[in-house]
């Protein structure tokens, strides 16, 4: 299980570090308020395609009410990541996404028990101590970005429902796609408020092709909160920073200092470590 666990964090990983790389020129280019809109959008109803593959059975009540919960959550994280996005950069931004995963991280540990072997800890602590000097590469705090890091801490604990939402129903496509769908909402409103609709049909299907990958991601995710190994995957997935930073130099050929590389090995070497010996 351990091993399922590393190898589908890595898979969770590479996706949505390619959807977070997808979404930044549109970003900058269209706005981030249209581009969160139809990555959402094509987010969930990919998701809701893919459930489509499965039997159905409609979820009770309690699990419902859960995935609602958590696409409150995911919403309200989104609304809060697109305040910063106003004045800062989307890579500035983005790199606070760890937040989000250590919250489930520690619940798993301490709420459901889950199973670290102990070399593991050595790897976990150096991807988010990794991820955390990334984040903070100027090492002085940048008020701008309170509100991604209140929108990460929304984002973490949508993973927390969405563990209670597959405890009564064990569907985790249609689990995230229901929640997917209540994000929607809460984005589509914001945008209306703003009035933020115009984008070019290039940024437009830039952001749907993000979404799509997005919503693997999401799936990948909600298998590992599934199958109990939140504590092990989502710290592998935790090193989403490092790979941005690392990828945003390769593409966008983005200015990255030394603490930043500091931060993209310790992250790398975090997932060796927790790979091992598995």
């Amino acid at each position: 299980m351990i091993s399922t666990a590393i190898a589908a964090g890595i898979l969770t990983l590479a996706l949505y570090t390619s959807g977070d790389l997808i979404i930044k020129r549109p970003s900058e280019k269209a706005g981030s308020v249209p581009v969160s809109l139809i990555v959402s959008m094509s987010s969930a109803v990919f998701l809701a395609l893919l459930s489509l593959f499965y039997p159905f059975s409609f979820p009770p009540p309690v699990s419902l009410v859960y995935s609602i919960i958590a696409g409150v959550t995911m919403g309200l994280g989104t609304l809060f990541v697109l305040k910063s996005l106003e004045s800062e950069q989307v890579s500035d931004t983005m790199s606070m996404v760890a937040i989000s995963y250590i919250i489930p991280v520690i619940f798993g540990v301490l709420v459901l028990r889950e199973f670290v072997p102990e070399i593991s800890w050595a790897g976990i602590a150096l991807i988010f101590l990794g991820s955390a000097i990334i984040a903070f590469k100027e090492m002085k705090f940048n008020r701008a970005l309170l509100p991604a890091i209140l929108g990460n801490v929304f984002w973490g604990f949508q993973f927390i429902a969405f563990n209670f939402a597959l405890k009564y129903y064990g569907d985790f496509l249609m689990v995230a796609a229901f929640g997917s769908a209540v994000s929607v909402l809460i984005v589509l409103l914001y945008a209306y408020a703003r009035s933020s609709f115009r984008i070019r049909a290039l940024y437009a299907s830039e952001s749907a092709i993000a979404g799509i990958i997005l919503a693997f991601s999401l799936a990948g995710a909600l298998y590992l909160v599934l199958n109990r190994t939140m504590a092990i995957g989502l710290s592998i997935v935790a090193a989403e920073p490092a790979l941005v930073t690392l990828f945003g130099k390769l593409i966008y050929r983005d200015r990255v200092n030394a603490a930043q590389i500091a931060g993209m090995l310790m992250a790398v070497f975090g997932i060796l470590l927790l790979s091992y010996p598995f």
